[in-house]
């Protein structure tokens, strides 16, 4: 349960969960904790006006048992017994040449396959666009049946999910193409769809199978479901959230459980994305404070990608981000929020020129990395959008860089700089087949 506290009224055994000011103005390292000594009140009333004690976490005296998520130990939310597991109707095909192995990432281990690209991206572009339009359409149904007080329809989220998994597995790059470049004004459906096909095409990278896939793009669109219970002007706020705010935005993990245990079958697995994805390995995530080996592989990798896709997406005030620096701001989440292991996987999947990065190349010409090369990662696909003297192409021409194509004799293409979404007046939405 949380409450807000005048730093003028609080006592040893109380649980800082928030301030009124960000974490990193202030002297505090965890982000979260008991207070248990008098220096570290005097400190806090120096520092804020109030903040938020979690009753749950408290101890002695101030310990509250009506938790608003968890009981006191921290027990993570568990699927109702009517919840049941789900295997797809549809069986989902291995690509050519899968061979089963057993591989370990970090303290986790798994059976993996050998995925290889079926067809070209260009080949796999009107499946990838069918799909990713059905799952528009299915997030739109999601809204509107979640804001009459309904269940969701589990056939018509699995026929869903079943068709973005045969894309991935065919060419993953392709559905990554259209997460990126065919965006709507909606930004929850676009995060959500987004979210979902970066988490399938993260598992296709580290080898989990079709199944495995089916679980994650399952869970990648339905994670935060519970956000349509809450209030527009909320979710939407564009100045920073005060505490109480930030309290009630939390309660969308407890909301989507409870909604979705509700006649609606589903695997433990994805329950677990959707109740863990706010978690993390430091103890500073929600609802729980899980830590470590309580998480899970699949809800540590879905609050990563989470993490990546909402630094990643263009706001209202202000363009996408620089990938390069965003894969900073994960490497920096490191054995932090994320296990090293983790984190490398992602950063490797994603590499340095992610598909619909905006770059220059050295002969002046400026493209957009149209397909990644799983070998060479800076040798990906580009389609070339505007000429040495910056003027479009009418007919724009793909570069493949790891052939070492010519610029002129003895100079090889090469990417030179990545350049801010939007710029020459480019907008990527128009460049998607």
């Amino acid at each position: 349960m949380f409450e807000i506290v005048s730093t003028l009224d609080l006592k040893l055994g109380m649980f800082v969960a928030d301030l009124d000011r960000p974490w990193l103005e202030s002297p505090f390292l965890l982000q979260g904790f008991l207070i248990e000594e008098d220096e570290q009140i005097a400190t806090l009333r120096d520092l804020c006006r109030f903040v938020t004690v979690d009753r749950t976490r408290s101890i002695g005296n101030e310990y509250r048992a009506d938790a608003l998520f968890v009981p006191e130990k921290r027990t993570p939310i568990k699927p109702p017994p009517r919840i049941i597991q789900y295997e797809s109707k549809k069986k989902l095909k291995l690509p050519p040449l899968a061979v089963s192995v057993e591989r370990g990432l970090g303290r986790h281990k798994f059976p993996t396959v050998a995925y290889v690209d079926e067809i070209r991206i260009e080949e796999e572009l009107p499946a990838a666009e069918a799909s990713f339009g059905n799952a528009q359409d299915l997030l739109e149904d999601i809204n509107e049946q979640v804001s009459a007080g309904k269940v969701p329809d589990i056939e018509h989220v699995e026929s869903t999910v079943d068709g973005l998994v045969e894309c991935v597995v065919r060419n993953a790059d392709a559905l990554l193409w259209m997460s990126k470049l065919k965006r709507t004004d909606n930004e929850t459906y676009d995060h959500a769809l987004s979210v979902s096909i970066h988490l399938m095409a993260f598992g296709r990278n580290l080898g989990l199978p079709p199944d495995d896939l089916h679980h994650l793009g399952m869970g990648g669109l339905l994670k935060d479901v519970g956000f349509i219970q809450l209030p527009a002007e909320l979710i939407h706020k564009p100045s920073g959230l005060t505490p109480v705010e930030r309290a009630r935005m939390r309660q969308h993990v407890q909301m989507g459980c409870e909604l979705l245990a509700r006649d609606f079958p589903m695997p433990d697995a994805v329950f677990d994305i959707i109740v863990k994805h706010h978690e993390r390995i430091d103890g500073s995530g929600y609802p729980a404070h899980l830590t470590g080996e309580e998480i899970g592989l699949f809800p540590e990798m879905a609050g990563l990608v989470d993490s990546y896709c909402a630094m990643s997406y263009p706001r209202a005030f202000r363009p996408a981000r620089n990938p390069h620096w965003v894969i900073d701001e994960i490497n920096a989440m490191r054995d932090v929020s994320f296990t090293d292991s983790v984190v490398d996987e992602f950063v490797q999947f994603v590499g340095l020129y992610p598909v619909g990065t905006l770059v220059e190349l050295n002969s002046g010409e400026v493209g957009v990395v149209f397909e990644q090369n799983r070998v060479r990662r800076l040798k990906p696909r580009v389609m070339v959008l505007l000429g040495p003297d910056k003027t479009r192409n009418p007919s724009p021409g793909i570069v493949n860089l790891l052939t070492d194509p010519m610029v002129r004799e003895g100079l090889p293409y090469r990417i030179v700089r990545v350049l801010p979404a939007g710029s020459f007046g480019l907008d990527s939405r128009e460049f998607y087949f």
